[in-house]
């Protein structure tokens, strides 16, 4: 029961904290207290250069590798989040994912940077880039199943309290770095998703009911909204931003 009160403890404080600063030596202090020893919470966006959020703790030698290796985009950890609602240990990410030899040494080098196992949080909300909270222990030391589900929970709670910071004027986060997601309507997004599936406008005209110049009127509306010139981009765009998922295209 006491890591539920440090939950809680955890969870009333992260509501009243003021600055991106301020939740980050909070959350710096819970995973100590469960008995982690790093963190890492952020938008699985340019998450090397001006993403929208992030903070953590990792070694530095080990982001200097990140940065100067371009391991972002192959990050297997960032890559499961889209396979899971519910967290999961690092050393189980090769259930979750057919791992590349690169994954395999990222892991690697990771673990000689000084990172052991850890546990992430994944965070789909629709409409907003996905995200995760990761936690983990040193290389060498063990990870016990007893301190998942208060990281659950931590995760859960420090990310929300992100979203509130960085959207709020005081949040430390300068207006013009905030990107807010065009929104769809349903009539939009029913044309997106069967254009997603390699419908012409006559093949989506016929579905919906409507004529092919409203399916193009549609389709041009969105990708306005979105600000891009391709019809491509504009799938790209709704899936990246959780608009649009894969099952909704690819029926397996």
């Amino acid at each position: 029961m006491g890591q539920f009160r440090d939950v809680q403890t955890f969870a009333r404080a992260a509501n009243e904290v003021c600055s991106i600063e301020e939740l980050s030596g909070l959350l710096a202090s819970a995973v100590r207290e469960i008995g982690f020893e790093y963190y890492a919470l952020g938008h699985h966006v340019n998450v090397v250069t001006g993403m929208l959020l992030q903070i953590g703790n990792y070694p530095e030698a080990w982001m200097a590798t990140v940065r100067a290796r371009e391991y972002i985009s192959d990050d297997p950890v960032l890559m499961a989040c889209q396979t899971s609602v519910a967290g999961f240990r690092w050393s189980a990410v090769a259930t979750l994912l057919s791992l590349s030899k690169r994954q395999e040494q990222i892991l690697l080098e990771a673990s000689r940077a000084g990172l052991g196992d850890g546990f992430t949080v994944p965070v789909h909300i629709p409409g907003e880039c996905a995200g995760s909270c990761s936690f983990a222990v040193r290389a060498g030391a063990s990870l016990s199943d007893a301190t998942l589900p208060a990281a659950q929970y931590i995760g859960c709670f420090a990310f929300e309290a992100a979203r509130r910071l960085v959207r709020s004027p005081a949040g430390g986060m300068r207006a013009r770095e905030r990107v807010v997601t065009p929104a769809l309507t349903s009539r939009q997004l029913d044309c997106v998703v069967l254009v997603a599936r390699g419908k012409s406008d006559g093949d989506v005209a016929q579905l919906l009911g409507i004529s092919a110049e409203t399916v193009h009127q549609h389709i041009e509306a969105a990708k306005r909204r979105f600000g891009v010139a391709t019809r491509t981009q504009l799938v790209v765009r709704t899936l990246f931003d959780n608009q649009l998922a894969f099952q909704d295209v690819v029926s397996r």
